[in-house]
């Protein structure tokens, strides 16, 4: 009992840190964001902050586990579907949607000091979420022009491509238009390359 009340508080705290520095980011560039007003922010102690982060980068690398596991679930929803783009690239929209809701955010992390931190985590995020789909649908029992890990490195480049254009835009174009441009681009490569 003692240990499921330690975790709940451990679970509360990091989540007020969390939200501390998502609340910082959409009012200042992350670099300027310093530890003391992410604990200000979500009134918690500077022992208890390093008692699980070593500064403000692991905190924010930790928020992208979140991430994570709510694109892998949204990717489960399409495994089945009748479409390449879907299948393989479901979690798009969900990706979309997510920056959408909190654009400020997201163009905090794509400039400066954030995108430093987050850049190959996201990067790698995106290509292990395409590689479970991909994988088994790889045209592996004849020669491909493309190795698997160029095609991964490449869907992964148009997605990150097409989501900077987006989010630099004055309106970003609804999620679900922009998800149907994005998947408009790779499909091709998909039919190519995918059995």
């Amino acid at each position: 009992m003692i240990g499921k009340m330690k975790d709940r508080r451990i679970q509360k705290t990091k989540a007020a840190l969390h939200g501390a520095l998502i609340e910082l980011m959409r009012k200042k560039p992350y670099e300027s964001i310093l530890v003391k007003n992410i604990l200000d922010q979500a009134n918690v102690g500077r022992s208890t902050f390093y008692m699980h982060y070593s500064d403000k980068d692991e905190l924010l690398l930790e928020g992208l586990q979140h991430l994570r596991e709510y694109l892998q679930a949204a990717q489960a929803q399409y495994r089945q579907s009748e479409t390449l783009a879907d299948a393989v690239m479901g979690f798009s929209l969900a990706m979309f949607e997510h920056a959408y809701d909190h654009r400020d955010v997201y163009k905090n992390l794509i400039s400066g000091q954030a995108w430093v931190v987050v850049r190959g985590h996201m990067e790698e995020m995106f290509a292990r979420i395409i590689e479970k789909e991909a994988k088994p649908l790889f045209k592996s029992r004849r020669p491909s022009i493309m190795p698997f890990g160029l095609f991964l490195y490449a869907m992964g480049s148009v997605f990150w491509s097409v989501m900077t254009w987006w989010l630099d835009q004055q309106k970003p174009l609804p999620p679900a238009r922009i998800n149907t441009m994005f998947q408009s681009l790779v499909t091709p490569m998909l039919e190519s390359n995918l059995v």
